[in-house]
Protein backbone atom coordinates (compact mmCIF):
# COMPACT_ATOMS: atom_id res chain seq x y z
CA UNK A 1 0.00 0.00 0.00
CA UNK A 2 2.83 2.32 1.06
CA UNK A 3 4.38 2.25 -3.32
CA UNK A 4 0.43 3.09 -4.09
CA UNK A 5 0.25 6.81 -4.13
CA UNK A 6 3.63 7.64 -5.65
CA UNK A 7 2.49 4.98 -8.69
CA UNK A 8 -0.41 7.12 -9.04
CA UNK A 9 1.47 10.33 -9.26
CA UNK A 10 3.59 8.84 -11.86
CA UNK A 11 0.62 7.57 -13.85
CA UNK A 12 -1.39 11.06 -13.51
CA UNK A 13 2.36 12.86 -13.89
CA UNK A 14 3.04 10.57 -17.39
CA UNK A 15 -0.69 11.22 -18.75
CA UNK A 16 -0.49 14.84 -18.29
CA UNK A 17 2.95 14.78 -19.87
CA UNK A 18 1.94 13.03 -22.92
CA UNK A 19 -0.46 14.95 -23.59
CA UNK A 20 0.65 18.11 -23.07
CA UNK A 21 3.69 16.58 -25.82
CA UNK A 22 0.97 15.61 -27.95
CA UNK A 23 -0.76 19.23 -28.32
CA UNK A 24 2.47 21.39 -27.92
CA UNK A 25 2.65 23.34 -31.46
CA UNK A 26 6.68 22.80 -30.90
CA UNK A 27 6.19 18.73 -31.93
CA UNK A 28 5.02 20.33 -35.54
CA UNK A 29 7.75 20.71 -37.93
CA UNK A 30 8.24 22.06 -41.97
CA UNK A 31 10.47 19.72 -44.19
CA UNK A 32 12.47 20.67 -47.09
CA UNK A 33 10.32 18.61 -48.86
CA UNK A 34 7.36 20.52 -48.44
CA UNK A 35 9.35 23.83 -50.38
CA UNK A 36 9.43 24.62 -53.73
CA UNK A 37 10.81 27.32 -55.91
CA UNK A 38 9.53 29.48 -59.36
CA UNK A 39 11.26 27.27 -62.17
CA UNK A 40 13.58 25.45 -60.17
CA UNK A 41 13.96 21.97 -59.11
CA UNK A 42 16.21 20.26 -57.03
CA UNK A 43 17.05 16.49 -56.98
CA UNK A 44 17.72 16.50 -52.69
CA UNK A 45 17.59 18.42 -50.20
CA UNK A 46 18.09 18.58 -46.77
CA UNK A 47 16.84 20.03 -43.15
CA UNK A 48 20.18 21.33 -41.79
CA UNK A 49 20.38 20.62 -37.79
CA UNK A 50 20.39 24.12 -36.88
CA UNK A 51 19.18 27.54 -37.52
CA UNK A 52 16.18 26.54 -39.28
CA UNK A 53 17.98 26.22 -42.47
CA UNK A 54 17.15 23.78 -45.34
CA UNK A 55 19.46 23.33 -48.65
CA UNK A 56 18.11 21.94 -51.89
CA UNK A 57 20.70 21.03 -54.13
CA UNK A 58 21.22 18.92 -57.85
CA UNK A 59 25.40 17.75 -58.46
CA UNK A 60 25.87 17.02 -62.19
CA UNK A 61 29.17 14.94 -61.71
CA UNK A 62 29.73 15.12 -65.98
CA UNK A 63 30.95 18.57 -65.44
CA UNK A 64 31.60 19.01 -61.55
CA UNK A 65 28.94 21.51 -61.28
CA UNK A 66 26.81 21.97 -57.99
CA UNK A 67 23.41 24.07 -58.09
CA UNK A 68 21.91 24.96 -54.36
CA UNK A 69 18.94 26.86 -52.78
CA UNK A 70 19.63 27.43 -49.22
CA UNK A 71 16.38 28.68 -47.70
CA UNK A 72 16.72 30.92 -44.03
CA UNK A 73 15.38 33.11 -41.90
CA UNK A 74 18.20 35.90 -40.61
CA UNK A 75 18.49 36.27 -37.11
CA UNK A 76 16.69 39.96 -37.65
CA UNK A 77 14.35 41.12 -40.29
CA UNK A 78 17.40 43.28 -41.57
CA UNK A 79 19.80 40.67 -41.02
CA UNK A 80 21.87 38.09 -43.59
CA UNK A 81 22.26 34.45 -44.22
CA UNK A 82 25.18 33.14 -45.75
CA UNK A 83 25.93 29.63 -47.05
CA UNK A 84 29.73 28.84 -47.51
CA UNK A 85 32.25 25.40 -49.08
CA UNK A 86 35.37 25.08 -47.43
CA UNK A 87 37.80 23.61 -49.62
CA UNK A 88 40.63 22.95 -47.57
CA UNK A 89 38.70 22.28 -43.37
CA UNK A 90 35.73 21.84 -41.96
CA UNK A 91 35.13 25.03 -40.50
CA UNK A 92 34.86 28.92 -41.25
CA UNK A 93 38.32 29.51 -41.97
CA UNK A 94 38.80 28.86 -45.43
CA UNK A 95 35.40 28.92 -46.60
CA UNK A 96 34.16 30.79 -49.99
CA UNK A 97 30.94 32.63 -48.76
CA UNK A 98 28.05 33.70 -50.57
CA UNK A 99 26.15 36.09 -48.40
CA UNK A 100 22.59 37.63 -48.67
CA UNK A 101 20.96 40.62 -47.74
CA UNK A 102 18.79 43.69 -48.04
CA UNK A 103 19.89 46.67 -49.69
CA UNK A 104 18.87 50.15 -48.83
CA UNK A 105 15.89 49.85 -51.14
CA UNK A 106 14.62 46.76 -49.56
CA UNK A 107 16.42 44.53 -52.90
CA UNK A 108 17.93 41.13 -52.07
CA UNK A 109 21.70 40.94 -52.90
CA UNK A 110 24.15 38.62 -52.67
CA UNK A 111 28.28 39.33 -52.01
CA UNK A 112 31.11 36.71 -51.90
CA UNK A 113 33.48 36.67 -49.62
CA UNK A 114 37.23 34.98 -49.21
CA UNK A 115 37.43 33.93 -45.58
CA UNK A 116 41.26 33.38 -45.84
CA UNK A 117 41.36 33.06 -41.72
CA UNK A 118 39.28 34.08 -38.94
CA UNK A 119 40.93 37.74 -38.98
CA UNK A 120 39.93 38.46 -42.52
CA UNK A 121 37.17 38.45 -44.38
CA UNK A 122 37.45 39.96 -47.68
CA UNK A 123 34.66 40.57 -50.49
CA UNK A 124 36.06 39.04 -53.49
CA UNK A 125 35.56 36.21 -56.06
CA UNK A 126 36.15 32.40 -54.56
CA UNK A 127 38.89 29.99 -55.34
CA UNK A 128 35.89 28.23 -57.59
CA UNK A 129 33.47 29.59 -60.56
CA UNK A 130 30.29 30.80 -58.92
CA UNK A 131 27.20 31.23 -61.64
CA UNK A 132 23.68 32.24 -61.55
CA UNK A 133 23.88 34.28 -58.12
CA UNK A 134 20.93 35.22 -57.17
CA UNK A 135 18.91 35.87 -54.01
CA UNK A 136 14.79 36.40 -53.05
CA UNK A 137 13.40 37.54 -49.57
CA UNK A 138 9.83 36.31 -48.74
CA UNK A 139 7.90 36.44 -45.37
CA UNK A 140 10.69 36.63 -43.49
CA UNK A 141 13.29 34.58 -45.32
CA UNK A 142 15.64 34.46 -47.76
CA UNK A 143 16.80 31.93 -50.26
CA UNK A 144 20.33 32.19 -51.68
CA UNK A 145 20.54 30.29 -55.47
CA UNK A 146 23.82 29.74 -57.27
CA UNK A 147 25.35 27.47 -59.43
CA UNK A 148 29.57 26.16 -58.27
CA UNK A 149 32.20 24.12 -59.57
CA UNK A 150 33.26 21.64 -57.09
CA UNK A 151 36.41 19.15 -57.43
CA UNK A 152 36.21 16.67 -60.36
CA UNK A 153 34.71 13.48 -59.55
CA UNK A 154 33.98 14.99 -55.90
CA UNK A 155 31.50 13.00 -53.61
CA UNK A 156 31.27 15.61 -51.04
CA UNK A 157 31.84 18.66 -49.73
CA UNK A 158 32.28 20.69 -46.36
CA UNK A 159 29.44 23.46 -45.99
CA UNK A 160 29.02 26.14 -43.67
CA UNK A 161 26.01 28.14 -43.33
CA UNK A 162 25.12 30.97 -40.89
CA UNK A 163 22.55 33.63 -39.78
CA UNK A 164 23.52 37.38 -38.57
CA UNK A 165 21.63 40.19 -37.09
CA UNK A 166 22.42 43.17 -39.34
CA UNK A 167 24.75 44.80 -42.46
CA UNK A 168 26.31 48.04 -41.66
CA UNK A 169 24.85 50.69 -43.34
CA UNK A 170 27.81 52.45 -44.11
CA UNK A 171 30.69 50.00 -44.34
CA UNK A 172 28.82 46.70 -46.03
CA UNK A 173 29.68 44.31 -43.76
CA UNK A 174 27.80 41.85 -42.21
CA UNK A 175 27.80 42.44 -38.28
CA UNK A 176 28.53 39.20 -35.94
CA UNK A 177 25.98 36.83 -35.36
CA UNK A 178 25.67 35.11 -31.91
CA UNK A 179 27.29 32.35 -30.44
CA UNK A 180 24.86 29.94 -29.28
CA UNK A 181 25.78 26.20 -29.05
CA UNK A 182 23.71 26.27 -32.38
CA UNK A 183 25.81 28.77 -34.50
CA UNK A 184 28.94 26.83 -33.55
CA UNK A 185 27.58 23.91 -34.87
CA UNK A 186 26.17 25.32 -38.44
CA UNK A 187 28.65 22.86 -40.13
CA UNK A 188 28.23 19.64 -42.15
CA UNK A 189 29.85 17.14 -44.48
CA UNK A 190 27.27 16.99 -47.63
CA UNK A 191 27.20 14.13 -49.60
CA UNK A 192 26.94 14.64 -53.23
CA UNK A 193 26.40 11.23 -54.43
CA UNK A 194 25.33 8.63 -52.15
CA UNK A 195 22.92 8.76 -49.69
CA UNK A 196 22.13 12.71 -50.97
CA UNK A 197 18.02 12.36 -50.33
CA UNK A 198 17.18 11.60 -46.54
CA UNK A 199 16.36 14.21 -44.61
CA UNK A 200 18.81 15.41 -42.02
CA UNK A 201 15.96 15.23 -39.85
CA UNK A 202 14.07 12.40 -40.07
CA UNK A 203 16.24 9.74 -39.21
CA UNK A 204 19.29 8.33 -41.75
CA UNK A 205 20.60 11.75 -41.89
CA UNK A 206 21.83 12.37 -45.97
CA UNK A 207 24.48 14.77 -44.14
CA UNK A 208 27.19 13.89 -41.59
CA UNK A 209 26.76 16.13 -38.43
CA UNK A 210 29.41 17.80 -37.14
CA UNK A 211 28.80 18.53 -33.48
CA UNK A 212 32.22 19.72 -32.79
CA UNK A 213 32.33 23.17 -30.28
CA UNK A 214 33.29 25.16 -33.23
CA UNK A 215 36.37 27.75 -31.81
CA UNK A 216 36.00 31.37 -32.57
CA UNK A 217 33.35 33.76 -33.73
CA UNK A 218 32.44 36.36 -35.64
CA UNK A 219 33.33 40.05 -34.60
CA UNK A 220 34.40 43.02 -35.50
CA UNK A 221 38.43 43.55 -36.50
CA UNK A 222 41.07 46.53 -37.05
CA UNK A 223 39.99 48.10 -40.18
CA UNK A 224 36.37 47.49 -40.06
CA UNK A 225 36.70 43.47 -41.56
CA UNK A 226 35.04 41.26 -39.50
CA UNK A 227 36.42 37.99 -38.43
CA UNK A 228 34.23 34.61 -38.70
CA UNK A 229 33.93 31.38 -36.84
CA UNK A 230 32.12 28.82 -37.32
CA UNK A 231 28.72 29.89 -38.88
CA UNK A 232 26.31 28.43 -36.68
CA UNK A 233 22.50 29.38 -35.67
CA UNK A 234 21.47 32.24 -33.74
CA UNK A 235 17.97 30.76 -32.95
CA UNK A 236 18.03 27.50 -31.90
CA UNK A 237 15.97 28.52 -29.57
CA UNK A 238 13.06 30.24 -31.70
CA UNK A 239 10.03 27.61 -31.02
CA UNK A 240 8.87 25.69 -34.11
CA UNK A 241 5.27 27.27 -33.73
CA UNK A 242 6.36 30.21 -34.91
CA UNK A 243 8.33 28.51 -37.54
CA UNK A 244 5.54 26.73 -38.88
CA UNK A 245 3.44 29.60 -40.07
CA UNK A 246 6.58 31.30 -41.54
CA UNK A 247 6.72 28.19 -43.31
CA UNK A 248 2.70 28.44 -44.53
CA UNK A 249 3.50 31.34 -46.02
CA UNK A 250 6.89 30.62 -47.94
CA UNK A 251 4.07 27.63 -49.61
CA UNK A 252 1.89 30.22 -50.82
CA UNK A 253 4.39 32.87 -52.10
CA UNK A 254 3.87 33.53 -55.69
CA UNK A 255 7.98 33.60 -55.24
CA UNK A 256 8.35 30.13 -54.53
CA UNK A 257 5.47 28.37 -56.20
CA UNK A 258 6.45 25.74 -58.85
CA UNK A 259 3.45 24.36 -60.80
CA UNK A 260 3.52 22.63 -64.27
CA UNK A 261 2.32 25.79 -66.07
CA UNK A 262 5.26 27.21 -66.41
CA UNK A 263 7.47 24.40 -67.45
CA UNK A 264 7.95 23.99 -70.74
CA UNK A 265 9.34 21.42 -73.50
CA UNK A 266 11.78 21.64 -76.79
CA UNK A 267 11.18 20.32 -80.06
CA UNK A 268 8.18 22.25 -79.59
CA UNK A 269 6.03 19.75 -77.61
CA UNK A 270 2.81 20.82 -76.68
CA UNK A 271 -0.12 19.25 -73.94
CA UNK A 272 -3.12 20.48 -73.32
CA UNK A 273 -3.41 19.44 -69.68
CA UNK A 274 -0.73 19.30 -67.05
CA UNK A 275 -1.00 18.32 -63.25
CA UNK A 276 1.28 19.23 -60.22
CA UNK A 277 1.04 15.34 -58.93
CA UNK A 278 0.60 15.46 -55.34
CA UNK A 279 3.86 13.32 -53.93
CA UNK A 280 7.47 12.91 -55.18
CA UNK A 281 7.97 16.42 -56.47
CA UNK A 282 6.33 15.27 -59.87
CA UNK A 283 4.01 16.58 -62.57
CA UNK A 284 2.35 15.05 -65.64
CA UNK A 285 1.64 16.90 -68.86
CA UNK A 286 -0.35 15.01 -71.60
CA UNK A 287 -3.02 15.06 -74.37
CA UNK A 288 -5.48 12.76 -75.05
CA UNK A 289 -7.20 12.37 -78.82
CA UNK A 290 -10.70 10.00 -78.26
CA UNK A 291 -10.89 9.88 -81.84
CA UNK A 292 -7.88 7.66 -81.93
CA UNK A 293 -7.67 6.53 -78.28
CA UNK A 294 -4.14 8.73 -78.32
CA UNK A 295 -2.27 9.77 -75.23
CA UNK A 296 0.59 11.46 -75.45
CA UNK A 297 2.29 12.46 -72.14
CA UNK A 298 5.34 14.41 -70.85
CA UNK A 299 6.14 12.92 -66.77
CA UNK A 300 8.99 15.03 -65.18
CA UNK A 301 10.38 14.34 -61.99
CA UNK A 302 13.75 14.35 -60.04
CA UNK A 303 15.13 10.93 -59.19
CA UNK A 304 15.84 9.75 -55.12
CA UNK A 305 19.37 9.98 -56.45
CA UNK A 306 21.82 11.29 -59.28
CA UNK A 307 21.96 8.09 -60.68
CA UNK A 308 18.44 7.07 -60.10
CA UNK A 309 14.94 6.50 -61.84
CA UNK A 310 11.70 7.54 -62.78
CA UNK A 311 8.85 5.43 -63.34
CA UNK A 312 5.14 6.51 -64.75
CA UNK A 313 2.56 3.99 -64.99
CA UNK A 314 -1.07 3.40 -65.99
CA UNK A 315 -3.08 0.26 -64.19
CA UNK A 316 -5.69 -1.50 -66.37
CA UNK A 317 -6.92 -3.62 -63.35
CA UNK A 318 -6.48 -1.65 -59.97
CA UNK A 319 -5.23 1.31 -58.19
CA UNK A 320 -1.89 0.43 -56.74
CA UNK A 321 1.23 -1.26 -58.24
CA UNK A 322 0.45 -4.82 -58.62
CA UNK A 323 -0.87 -5.16 -62.23
CA UNK A 324 0.83 -1.55 -63.76
CA UNK A 325 1.64 -1.05 -67.08
CA UNK A 326 4.99 0.81 -66.76
CA UNK A 327 7.49 3.54 -68.67
CA UNK A 328 10.77 3.81 -66.71
CA UNK A 329 13.52 6.28 -67.83
CA UNK A 330 17.20 6.05 -65.96
CA UNK A 331 20.55 7.21 -67.37
CA UNK A 332 22.67 5.08 -68.59
CA UNK A 333 26.47 4.70 -68.12
CA UNK A 334 27.33 6.48 -70.74
CA UNK A 335 25.45 9.65 -69.98
CA UNK A 336 22.29 8.86 -72.26
CA UNK A 337 18.93 8.40 -71.65
CA UNK A 338 17.12 5.28 -71.75
CA UNK A 339 13.24 4.22 -71.59
CA UNK A 340 11.97 0.44 -70.81
CA UNK A 341 8.87 -0.76 -70.35
CA UNK A 342 7.95 -3.03 -66.94
CA UNK A 343 5.15 -5.47 -66.69
CA UNK A 344 4.47 -5.40 -62.94
CA UNK A 345 2.34 -8.53 -62.13
CA UNK A 346 3.09 -8.18 -58.25
CA UNK A 347 5.35 -6.52 -55.77
CA UNK A 348 7.80 -9.24 -56.40
CA UNK A 349 7.31 -10.17 -59.75
CA UNK A 350 8.71 -6.96 -62.07
CA UNK A 351 9.17 -8.16 -65.70
CA UNK A 352 10.59 -6.44 -68.23
CA UNK A 353 8.33 -6.66 -71.40
CA UNK A 354 5.84 -5.67 -74.04
CA UNK A 355 2.86 -3.53 -71.76
CA UNK A 356 -0.74 -4.71 -72.34
CA UNK A 357 -1.42 -1.69 -74.61
CA UNK A 358 0.57 -0.47 -77.45
CA UNK A 359 3.50 2.27 -76.59
CA UNK A 360 5.67 4.59 -78.91
CA UNK A 361 7.36 7.51 -79.54
CA UNK A 362 9.40 6.79 -76.42
CA UNK A 363 12.19 9.08 -75.18
CA UNK A 364 13.57 10.97 -72.35
CA UNK A 365 15.51 13.60 -71.17
CA UNK A 366 17.84 14.97 -68.15
CA UNK A 367 18.80 18.44 -67.07
CA UNK A 368 19.33 20.07 -63.51
CA UNK A 369 18.73 16.74 -62.10
CA UNK A 370 15.44 16.71 -62.89
CA UNK A 371 14.34 13.25 -65.96
CA UNK A 372 11.87 14.02 -68.10
CA UNK A 373 10.04 10.82 -70.19
CA UNK A 374 7.72 10.98 -73.16
CA UNK A 375 5.72 8.46 -74.70
CA UNK A 376 2.04 7.78 -76.50
CA UNK A 377 -0.48 4.78 -75.55
CA UNK A 378 -2.97 3.72 -76.54
CA UNK A 379 -5.69 4.16 -74.17
CA UNK A 380 -9.47 3.46 -74.56
CA UNK A 381 -10.56 4.57 -71.34
CA UNK A 382 -11.38 8.67 -70.61
CA UNK A 383 -10.70 7.75 -66.94
CA UNK A 384 -7.54 6.04 -65.81
CA UNK A 385 -5.57 4.54 -62.49
CA UNK A 386 -1.94 6.04 -62.57
CA UNK A 387 0.88 5.38 -60.58
CA UNK A 388 4.15 6.70 -60.15
CA UNK A 389 7.56 6.44 -58.50
CA UNK A 390 11.27 7.33 -57.97
CA UNK A 391 13.78 5.31 -56.89
CA UNK A 392 17.86 5.19 -56.09
CA UNK A 393 19.65 3.16 -59.34
CA UNK A 394 19.77 0.99 -61.71
CA UNK A 395 21.91 -2.23 -62.08
CA UNK A 396 22.57 -3.87 -65.62
CA UNK A 397 19.17 -2.04 -66.56
CA UNK A 398 16.99 -3.48 -63.55
CA UNK A 399 15.79 -0.60 -61.07
CA UNK A 400 16.75 -1.05 -57.56
CA UNK A 401 13.71 -0.61 -54.78
CA UNK A 402 12.68 2.69 -54.28
CA UNK A 403 12.16 3.55 -50.64
CA UNK A 404 8.96 3.16 -48.64
CA UNK A 405 8.28 6.65 -46.99
CA UNK A 406 4.54 8.06 -47.24
CA UNK A 407 5.37 9.88 -50.49
CA UNK A 408 6.12 6.67 -51.76
CA UNK A 409 3.27 4.80 -50.92
CA UNK A 410 0.91 7.69 -51.79
CA UNK A 411 1.94 7.93 -55.47
CA UNK A 412 -1.01 6.87 -57.21
CA UNK A 413 -4.46 8.62 -58.13
CA UNK A 414 -7.09 8.73 -60.43
CA UNK A 415 -6.82 10.66 -63.69
CA UNK A 416 -9.19 11.78 -66.13
CA UNK A 417 -7.96 12.66 -69.62
CA UNK A 418 -11.15 14.67 -70.81
CA UNK A 419 -12.63 16.03 -68.02
CA UNK A 420 -12.64 20.02 -68.13
CA UNK A 421 -10.61 20.66 -65.68
CA UNK A 422 -7.15 18.93 -64.59
CA UNK A 423 -7.66 16.52 -62.21
CA UNK A 424 -5.47 14.39 -59.87
CA UNK A 425 -6.69 12.15 -56.91
CA UNK A 426 -4.53 11.10 -54.81
CA UNK A 427 -5.17 7.87 -52.95
CA UNK A 428 -3.36 6.29 -49.71
CA UNK A 429 -4.97 9.20 -47.47
CA UNK A 430 -7.01 6.90 -45.95
CA UNK A 431 -4.10 3.71 -45.60
CA UNK A 432 -2.00 6.52 -44.39
CA UNK A 433 -4.56 8.11 -41.76
CA UNK A 434 -4.67 4.13 -40.89
CA UNK A 435 -1.50 3.68 -40.68
CA UNK A 436 -1.05 6.99 -37.96
CA UNK A 437 -3.91 5.37 -35.76
CA UNK A 438 -2.65 1.69 -35.46
CA UNK A 439 1.03 3.68 -34.56
CA UNK A 440 -0.68 6.52 -32.08
CA UNK A 441 -2.73 3.48 -30.37
CA UNK A 442 0.04 0.99 -30.15
CA UNK A 443 2.45 4.03 -28.96
CA UNK A 444 0.30 4.73 -26.15
CA UNK A 445 -0.41 1.18 -24.80
CA UNK A 446 3.09 -0.98 -25.35
CA UNK A 447 4.99 2.14 -24.83
CA UNK A 448 3.68 4.05 -22.54
CA UNK A 449 0.34 2.18 -20.37
CA UNK A 450 2.08 -0.85 -19.91
CA UNK A 451 5.56 0.81 -18.59
CA UNK A 452 3.60 2.98 -16.74
CA UNK A 453 1.59 0.31 -15.50
CA UNK A 454 -1.55 0.77 -16.10
CA UNK A 455 -2.04 -2.47 -17.33
CA UNK A 456 -6.07 -3.23 -18.29
CA UNK A 457 -6.21 0.31 -20.16
CA UNK A 458 -3.09 -0.31 -21.72
CA UNK A 459 -4.04 -3.84 -23.01
CA UNK A 460 -7.78 -2.29 -24.45
CA UNK A 461 -6.28 0.35 -26.24
CA UNK A 462 -3.18 -2.26 -27.58
CA UNK A 463 -6.49 -4.77 -28.92
CA UNK A 464 -7.65 -2.08 -30.70
CA UNK A 465 -3.82 -1.27 -32.26
CA UNK A 466 -3.20 -4.53 -32.90
CA UNK A 467 -6.82 -4.59 -34.12
CA UNK A 468 -5.68 -2.02 -36.84
CA UNK A 469 -2.60 -3.35 -37.66
CA UNK A 470 -4.15 -6.85 -38.91
CA UNK A 471 -6.42 -5.45 -41.14
CA UNK A 472 -3.22 -2.48 -42.66
CA UNK A 473 -1.41 -6.26 -43.39
CA UNK A 474 -4.89 -7.39 -44.92
CA UNK A 475 -4.95 -4.15 -47.33
CA UNK A 476 -0.75 -4.07 -47.86
CA UNK A 477 -0.61 -7.48 -50.21
CA UNK A 478 3.18 -7.62 -51.08
CA UNK A 479 3.97 -5.26 -48.26
CA UNK A 480 5.20 -7.16 -45.10
CA UNK A 481 7.40 -5.57 -42.23
CA UNK A 482 8.04 -9.69 -40.71
CA UNK A 483 9.67 -8.61 -37.70
CA UNK A 484 7.59 -5.91 -36.92
CA UNK A 485 4.13 -8.47 -36.88
CA UNK A 486 5.88 -10.80 -35.48
CA UNK A 487 6.61 -9.13 -32.36
CA UNK A 488 3.01 -7.58 -32.01
CA UNK A 489 1.57 -10.93 -32.50
CA UNK A 490 4.07 -12.50 -29.87
CA UNK A 491 3.54 -9.17 -27.34
CA UNK A 492 -0.76 -9.20 -27.92
CA UNK A 493 -0.32 -13.30 -27.20
CA UNK A 494 1.50 -12.40 -23.92
CA UNK A 495 -0.74 -9.57 -22.64
CA UNK A 496 -3.64 -11.69 -22.86
CA UNK A 497 -1.72 -14.38 -20.81
CA UNK A 498 -0.91 -11.63 -18.38
CA UNK A 499 -4.63 -10.26 -18.35
CA UNK A 500 -6.26 -13.76 -17.32
CA UNK A 501 -3.60 -14.58 -15.46
CA UNK A 502 -4.92 -11.40 -13.08
CA UNK A 503 -7.79 -13.53 -12.43
CA UNK A 504 -5.93 -16.40 -11.49
CA UNK A 505 -3.82 -15.05 -8.77
CA UNK A 506 -3.39 -17.00 -5.82
CA UNK A 507 -4.04 -15.54 -1.97
CA UNK A 508 -0.91 -13.92 -0.48
CA UNK A 509 -0.40 -17.17 1.88
CA UNK A 510 -0.92 -19.57 -0.83
CA UNK A 511 2.07 -22.26 -1.69
CA UNK A 512 1.82 -21.03 -5.24
CA UNK A 513 1.86 -17.60 -4.78
CA UNK A 514 5.49 -17.42 -4.62
CA UNK A 515 5.80 -19.26 -8.09
CA UNK A 516 2.85 -17.11 -9.75
CA UNK A 517 5.05 -13.87 -9.06
CA UNK A 518 7.88 -15.13 -10.67
CA UNK A 519 5.62 -15.83 -13.78
CA UNK A 520 3.90 -12.41 -13.53
CA UNK A 521 6.84 -10.41 -12.92
CA UNK A 522 8.63 -12.43 -15.79
CA UNK A 523 5.59 -11.84 -18.44
CA UNK A 524 5.54 -8.52 -17.30
CA UNK A 525 8.89 -7.35 -18.18
CA UNK A 526 9.18 -9.34 -21.09
CA UNK A 527 6.07 -7.34 -22.30
CA UNK A 528 8.04 -3.78 -21.47
CA UNK A 529 11.05 -4.67 -23.54
CA UNK A 530 9.10 -6.04 -26.63
CA UNK A 531 6.41 -3.21 -26.31
CA UNK A 532 9.51 -0.71 -26.54
CA UNK A 533 11.54 -2.81 -29.53
CA UNK A 534 8.14 -2.60 -31.45
CA UNK A 535 7.36 1.02 -30.74
CA UNK A 536 11.03 1.71 -32.27
CA UNK A 537 10.51 -0.77 -35.56
CA UNK A 538 7.06 1.02 -36.01
CA UNK A 539 8.78 4.11 -36.52
CA UNK A 540 11.22 3.32 -38.47
CA UNK A 541 8.48 2.16 -40.58
CA UNK A 542 6.27 5.23 -40.48
CA UNK A 543 9.86 7.67 -40.75
CA UNK A 544 7.74 10.67 -39.24
CA UNK A 545 9.57 13.98 -38.21
CA UNK A 546 12.53 13.22 -35.56
CA UNK A 547 11.18 15.00 -33.37
CA UNK A 548 8.68 12.80 -32.39
CA UNK A 549 11.20 9.84 -31.92
CA UNK A 550 13.21 11.97 -29.82
CA UNK A 551 9.42 12.84 -27.72
CA UNK A 552 9.28 8.91 -27.19
CA UNK A 553 12.69 8.40 -25.94
CA UNK A 554 12.57 11.60 -23.33
CA UNK A 555 9.29 10.19 -22.58
CA UNK A 556 10.65 6.24 -21.82
CA UNK A 557 13.78 7.97 -20.22
CA UNK A 558 12.00 9.87 -17.86
CA UNK A 559 9.65 6.78 -16.64
CA UNK A 560 12.73 4.75 -16.64
CA UNK A 561 14.12 7.09 -14.16
CA UNK A 562 10.99 8.01 -12.30
CA UNK A 563 10.63 3.84 -11.66
CA UNK A 564 14.65 3.81 -10.47
CA UNK A 565 13.63 6.32 -7.86
CA UNK A 566 10.30 4.58 -6.70
CA UNK A 567 12.57 1.11 -6.31
CA UNK A 568 15.23 3.10 -4.15
CA UNK A 569 12.50 4.69 -2.17
CA UNK A 570 10.33 1.75 -1.77
CA UNK A 571 13.54 -1.26 -0.70
CA UNK A 572 14.44 1.84 2.04
CA UNK A 573 10.84 1.62 3.18
CA UNK A 574 11.44 -1.87 3.68
CA UNK A 575 14.72 -2.14 4.83
CA UNK A 576 13.74 0.35 7.69
CA UNK A 577 10.74 -1.79 8.53
CA UNK A 578 13.17 -4.64 8.89
CA UNK A 579 15.43 -2.94 10.67
CA UNK A 580 12.64 -1.34 13.46
CA UNK A 581 11.26 -5.32 13.66
CA UNK A 582 14.45 -6.72 13.74
CA UNK A 583 15.46 -4.02 17.14
CA UNK A 584 12.14 -3.82 18.63
CA UNK A 585 11.99 -5.67 22.11
CA UNK A 586 10.12 -8.70 22.90
CA UNK A 587 6.48 -7.65 23.95
CA UNK A 588 5.52 -11.24 25.45
CA UNK A 589 4.35 -12.58 28.94
CA UNK A 590 7.91 -10.90 30.43
CA UNK A 591 9.61 -14.91 29.62
CA UNK A 592 6.82 -16.29 31.91
CA UNK A 593 7.62 -14.60 34.80
CA UNK A 594 4.56 -11.97 34.67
Amino acid sequence: MASSLPLSLLQISCISLLLALLISPAVQAATCNSQTFKNKLYSNCSDLPVLSSYLHWTYDRSNSSLSIAFVAAPAKTDGWVAWAINPTAERMAGSQALLAHLTANGTPTVTTYNISSYASIIPGKLSFDVWDVSAEFSSGTFIIFATVKVKKDAVSVNHVWQVGPGVNTTTGFPEKHDFSPANLRSYETLPLVANSTTNTTTGGGSTTNTTGGGSGALRTGSGGNMVYSSMASSSSSSSLSIFLPLTLLLLISPALSLTCTSQTFANNKLYSKCADLPVLSSFLHWTYDPANSTLSIAFISPPSKSDGWIAWAINPTSTGMPGSQTLLAYKKADGSMAVKTFNISSYKDILESKLSFDVWDTAAESSGGVFRLFAKLKVEKETVNQVWQVGPSVSDGFPAKHDFLTPNLNSKGTLSLTGGTTTTTASGGSKMKKRNIHGILNAVSWGLMFPIGIIVSGYAIGVAGWATGIKLGSESKGVVYTNHRNIGIVLFALATLQIFALFLRPKKEHKFRFYWNIYHHTLGYTILVLGIINVFKGLDILNPAKHWRSTYIIVIITLGALALLLEAITWIVVLKRKSRKATKPYDGLNNGQG
